[in-house]
C-alpha cells in the first residue's frame, strides 16, 4: 500500500497526530457515556462490538466491550500498559532521547512520519496475519517492533507509554481512514493542506453512498446447565493465559524493584483476565451485517456473559475475521 493511499505527508504528521488524539479523547468520552447504558443489554453489547469492527476495522477499541476491560481495578489502557508495554518502558531511567526530540524541527517531524509510516505497514501485516481476535500477538509483536523502529530512526533507546499509545492509536486511525476515507485537513491558516482528502476502500467496494448496518437478529440466553458447561469451557481457555503472567515477565526480563513493581503488575494484569467465578449468565447473540447493495451479508455469532449488572463479550470464544470486509 503506497504512502499516498495512507494519507501520510512528511513534515505534517506530528500535527495530524495531535488532531487524531484530540478526536480519540472526545470519542472515548462519548463511549464512556453511552456504554454505561449499553452494558446492561446483551443485544446492545454484541451489536456495538460488531458494529465497531465492521465500520472502521477497529478491533483494538472494540475490546472496551469485552472481558478484557473487566480486569479487577484495571481499565483497558492500564491492562495494556502493565501486560504489554512494561518490558520496554525506560523513561524513568535517565535514558537520553535524540537531540531533535521536542524541537518541532523538520528533522523531528520527518522522524515521527517515518516511524508511524513504517509501523503502519507492520500494523496492517499483523492485522492480516493474526487479527485482533489474537490481541496477545498483536500487542506483543507491535510494541517489540516499535522499539526496534524507533531505535533505527531516532538513534536512541527511549520509550514510554505515551509514545507507544501514540503510535498504535495513530495507526488504528489511519487504517480506519483507509477503509472509510478521510476529509481534507487544513492548518490553522485554513489554507495550508496538511492531509489531502482520500477515497476509502469501502466507497470503492460498495459505492459512494454505501451504508453498513449491524442488527441483532437473535439473542438466546443459556439455561443454568448450559451456562455451567459454558463457564467450564471458558475456564479451560482462560486459565493458562491468566496463570502465565509471571513466566511471561521472566521471559521478557521484567522484574520488581523497590520503586517499580513491574513484574507484579504484569502478573496481576494477566491474572485479572480470569472471570470464571464471576459469570452469572451467558447469551448467544447473532448480529447480521449488511449493506444496501446486497454485496455484504455476514452473520456474526457473539457470546456475551453477565457479571453483576453488566454484559461483556467473551473475547476468548469468537472469530471476527469475516467482519474485516476489506480483506
Amino acid at each position: 500500500m503506497a504512502n499516498k493511499e495512507k494519507g501520510f505527508r512528511a513534515g505534517a504528521y506530528a500535527v495530524i497526530v495531535a488532531i487524531v488524539m484530540a478526536v480519540v479523547l472526545v470519542a472515548l468520552t462519548i463511549f464512556a457515556y453511552t456504554t454505561r447504558y449499553t452494558a446492561f443489554s446483551p443485544e446492545k453489547v454484541a451489536q456495538a462490538y460488531t458494529d465497531a469492527i465492521v465500520q472502521t476495522g477497529d478491533g483494538y477499541n472494540s475490546y472496551k466491550t469485552t472481558l478484557v476491560s473487566k480486569n479487577g481495578k484495571l481499565k483497558y489502557g492500564d491492562f495494556i500498559r502493565n501486560a504489554y508495554m512494561s518490558p520496554y518502558v525506560n523513561d524513568g531511567e535517565d535514558v537520553k532521547q535524540a537531540e531533535f526530540v521536542g524541537t518541532g524541527s523538520e528533522e523531528e517531524q520527518k522522524a515521527i512520519d517515518t516511524v508511524y509510516s513504517t509501523m503502519y505497514d507492520y500494523y496492517v501485516e499483523l492485522l492480516n496475519t493474526y487479527g485482533w481476535d489474537d490481541y496477545d500477538n498483536m500487542f506483543n509483536m507491535y510494541f517489540a517492533k516499535l522499539v526496534e523502529v524507533r531505535h533505527n530512526v531516532y538513534g536512541d533507546d527511549f520509550m514510554n507509554t505515551d509514545y507507544m499509545f501514540g503510535a498504535l492509536e495513530a495507526n488504528v486511525q489511519t487504517y480506519s481512514d483507509y477503509l472509510t476515507g478521510a476529509d481534507e485537513v487544513l492548518a490553522a491558516d485554513n489554507k495550508t493542506v496538511l492531509s489531502e482528502a482520500t477515497v476509502g476502500v469501502y466507497e470503492k467496494m460498495f459505492g459512494k453512498d454505501y451504508k453498513l448496518t449491524a442488527e441483532v437478529t437473535e439473542c438466546k440466553e443459556l439455561s443454568a446447565e448450559e451456562c455451567k458447561a459454558y463457564v467450564e469451557a471458558y475456564k479451560e481457555r482462560i486459565t493458562p493465559i491468566a496463570d502465565g503472567g509471571a513466566a511471561r515477565a521472566d521471559s521478557l526480563g521484567v522484574t520488581d524493584t523497590e520503586d517499580n513493581k513491574a513484574k507484579t503488575a504484569m502478573t496481576d494484569a494477566f491474572a485479572g483476565l480470569n472471570h470464571a467465578d464471576e459469570i452469572e449468565s451467558v447469551a448467544e447473540v447473532t448480529v447480521a451485517v449488511k449493506d444496501e447493495s446486497g454485496k455484504v451479508n455476514v452473520n456474526q455469532k457473539v457470546n456475551v456473559v453477565k457479571i453483576g449488572r453488566s454484559w461483556y463479550v467473551d473475547n476468548t470464544n469468537i472469530d471476527t475475521s469475516a467482519l474485516y470486509l476489506a480483506k
